[in-house]
């Protein structure tokens, strides 16, 4: 038996979802990233600015999508999207746009280089476009949820936004919040981290107050990232479960703090559609206004201007979503309203599962996804062509509307000169369908060269002298334990210095000196640097690169790192850091001023935790903080003359 919806409720919930998503923003916007619980006094001054915000600048982009491409998006729709009409530099947004422009296919985009972001808030704040194109779907809603996070996260934070959206669709037909809550949980896996939480929150909050609750989300998923998912995702919850159908309950969710306009508007859409519009007190609605605002990242797409249009062409959009299902009707759509669109007879896009290295000969492995839209069986023909690649053909069929994998080994061609200054080595899949090819262009990201000189180490004398109470060893000649597991943390020894590379680099006889010396090409920009000697301790590790540049210009130099780092520029010392920070991947910055041709980079790296990573990459520099800039893709850490030199 089909659910049944009219037009007018069905409208009126969607309404309701955009106007609580834009009071929740409103509300936290201001106090985004203080990492604490607030205790704000609630005066109608906390609506005096409106903000623009990802939160639903990213739905907008989708509802752009599907209004001119219909219920046959897929990832490589997603991706198009993305790459040509968002600018956001932040986070896990920057590192998907640079893996797009790097040449990978999603969900490689929310996978490759981001260890840091990838449990980010990013993509649960969008999830409510597919509950809201699916209601009472929760089963298609996360299908497209699924896609959607896949391309700037990976792990939790795509099971998040999977929930939410079945929770967003199930809020159409149900309008207990706890229920909906406890019923998400079906279309999710109950092993997953995300179930768990959820489970765990709705416990904890039938033995304890709201105040004990929020502490015990902070203490036990609490990260220093303010935007980490499972601990916004639990404030987010737990807002829920006391919202006691009333819009008020909203400034009990700003006090949570933290990713707070995440925290409050992703409540407050929740709340929305389960109430609808109609029953949003007027002092709220007024509060909130109709006025909708997109950040000027959103780019060349049509964006409504109210939420009432924006209300409106949701609705419009879900009709290609609705009209063709069995299980639920929305009644009543308005004439107009159906979408027509161009007959689409299969998506493709590539999983890089292992990114092929030319220099350390190192083969390649990617996952061709094919779908067949059609409803007849298909038989194509793949052929891989690079200048790299070893080529590649081969034939499938593919069953009426199904799904296929290929996996294909990209086995490259060996190459006597290696000239890379792209970031990126393109491929192309030629796809034969029906006699008619469609040229798939990709690329697999390629991280140039370095040498590795070191590890170096010096012992600490200082550390010579034995417990004087409890003596070490019984014998006064020998030295403490401590001496014996420790060496000094920051030897004074110089060891090595760019005019000393470059000169042995030109006689070829930097390897006649007695320290290691390894040409290394890694594999993505976090480096394990362990993986090229053996041992641990204190110890100081040198890298050295260049990079050629076609003119003058000024790039941001962004590096992640637990140590101490120094690094020199064409010799000259640039950056020196006094105190130890946690590594992420813009720990350290530095304006770096490239002159044209060959520019030369020296790194020391003083570890002493045994953490021996280092993350590297280059940002533009717009006359603004890193931050605000985009990962950059056209230099790279590499040289012709540097490969060769490590022949001899």
């Amino acid at each position: 038996m089909k659910n049944k919806l009219s037009f007018s409720e069905y409208r009126n919930k969607v309404l309701g979802g955009w106007v609580g998503k834009c009071a929740g923003g409103i509300l936290g916007a201001p106090i985004e990233g203080y990492k604490r619980f607030n205790t704000i006094p609630f005066t109608e001054d906390l609506f005096a600015t409106n903000f623009a915000n990802d939160d639903l600048d990213l739905q907008v982009l989708w509802l752009d999508m599907i209004l001119k491409k219909g219920a046959l998006v897929r990832e490589e729709d997603f991706h198009y999207h993305w790459s040509t009409h968002v600018e956001f530099p932040w986070c896990e947004y920057g590192i998907a746009i640079r893996n797009m422009k790097m040449g990978l296919d999603n969900p490689t985009t929310g996978t490759h280089n981001n260890w840091y972001w990838k449990n980010g808030m990013g993509s649960p704040i969008r999830s409510e476009i597919w509950g809201m194109v699916n209601p009472g779907l929760p089963e298609k809603a996360v299908f497209y949820a699924g896609i959607d996070s896949r391309l700037d996260h990976h792990g939790f934070s795509v099971t998040a936004e999977q929930y939410l959206s079945a929770c967003a669709s199930l809020a159409f037909f149900e309008n207990n919040i706890k229920e909906i809550l406890i019923k998400g949980l079906q279309y999710i896996s109950s092993d997953s981290d995300c179930a768990k939480l959820v489970y765990k929150i709705i416990a904890w909050d039938k033995e304890f107050a709201f105040d004990i609750v929020a502490g015990k989300i902070k203490s036990y998923y609490g990260d220093a990232d303010f935007t980490s998912a499972p601990m916004n995702i639990g404030f987010i919850i737990l807002a829920l479960l006391h919202t006691e159908q009333s819009f008020d309950f909203l400034i009990d969710a700003l006090h949570l703090g933290h990713d707070s306009d995440c925290v409050v508007a992703t409540a407050g859409a929740l709340l929305g559609i389960v109430i609808g519009y109609d029953a949003i007190p007027e002092i709220w609605k007024k509060r909130v206004g109709n006025e909708l605002l997109v950040s000027p990242e959103i780019a060349n797409i049509y964006c409504p201007k109210t939420l009432t249009e924006l209300a409106e062409l949701t609705c419009k959009a879900s009709t290609h979503f609705t009209n063709t299902n069995e299980n639920v009707t929305v009644e009543g759509y308005p004439s107009g309203y159906a979408l027509s669109f161009t007959d689409k007879s299969y998506s493709i896009y590539c999983e890089t599962l292992k990114i092929p290295n030319p220099i350390t000969q190192e083969p390649g492995k990617i996952i061709l996804h094919y779908e067949n839209h059609t409803n007849t069986p298909q038989q194509i023909e793949v052929r891989l062509i690079g200048d790299f690649f070893k080529y590649f053909v081969t034939a499938i069929q593919v069953s009426a509307k199904s799904n296929h994998q290929e996996t294909i080994d990209i086995e490259l061609v060996h190459l006597d000169k290696f000239n890379f200054d792209a970031v990126k080595i393109p491929y192309q899949l030629e796809i034969t369908l029906d006699n008619k090819t469609k040229i798939h262009k990709k690329g697999f990201p390629f991280y140039g060269s370095w040498l590795l000189l070191g590890p170096f180490m010096n012992d600490d004398p200082n550390l010579v002298v034995s417990e004087s109470k409890y003596p070490d060893h019984g014998l006064a000649s020998l030295p403490s334990v401590k001496y014996m597991n420790h060496d000094a943390k920051k030897p004074s020894t110089v060891f090595l210095t760019t005019a000393f590379i470059q000169e042995h680099l030109n006689r070829g006889t930097l390897f006649t000196h007695p320290f290691h010396v390894q040409m290394i090409s890694p594999k993505e920009m976090r480096m394990s640097l362990n993986d090229y000697f053996c041992g641990i301790g204190e110890r100081s590790i040198f890298l050295y690169t260049e990079i050629n540049s076609v003119n003058e210009l000024t790039k941001w130099l962004a590096l992640g790192s637990s140590s101490y780092i120094t690094i020199w520029h064409n010799s000259v010392e640039i950056y020196k850091n006094i105190e130890l920070i946690r590594s992420y991947p813009i720990a350290h910055t530095v304006a770096l001023d490239l002159v044209k041709g060959k520019n030369t980079l020296l790194i020391k790296i003083n570890s002493f935790l045994d953490n021996f990573n280092l993350e590297i990459g280059l940002k533009e520099h717009d006359g603004k903080h890193p931050h605000q800039c985009q990962w950059d893709t056209d230099l790279q850490f590499n040289a012709a003359s540097l490969i060769e030199s490590t022949k001899n």
